[in-house]
């Protein structure tokens, strides 16, 4: 039976209060929830600013990552979900970049009518392997 780590933000009262976790470790995968453009006080951050929030979201998911001694050559799977279609596509760059040269995760893109706050526009959620051997990155 595998043991469960839960993993907490700067917001724990308010994530506890929705009832959810940043991310769950169970056995070698870590379960990291959808990100979006938030501050502390669970507010949004660069606004209607698409690119802008897909930076602070991957900082965030980097932080959150490192906390299991994690990087992104360890994520298997990326799911986003955006406001905008059209504005994601000259951002793509940026997705790109956390990965490098790969490897690449396994990936799935859904447009969405509205996200949980006004101005969010893109909500990305993960799931990273520890049995991977690779360099953080």
């Amino acid at each position: 039976m595998a043991d469960r780590t839960d993993l907490f933000y700067a917001w724990e009262a308010t994530q506890k209060a929705l009832g959810y976790s940043q991310a769950v470790k169970v056995g070698d995968t870590v379960y990291v929830s959808g990100t979006a453009s938030l501050n502390e006080k669970f507010e949004p951050v660069y606004a209607n600013d698409l690119p802008a929030q897909m930076r602070f979201i991957y900082q965030r998911i980097g932080e959150t990552l490192a906390k299991f001694s994690l990087g992104f050559g360890h994520v298997v799977r990326e799911n986003m979900y955006v406001t905008d279609m059209a504005a994601l596509m000259p951002a793509l760059e940026l997705r790109k970049a956390m990965y490098g040269d790969g490897p690449f995760p396994t990936s799935t893109t859904v447009e969405v009518n509205k996200l949980f706050l006004p101005g969010l526009m893109i909500e990305i959620e993960v799931t990273a392997s520890t049995a991977i051997a690779t360099e953080t990155k």
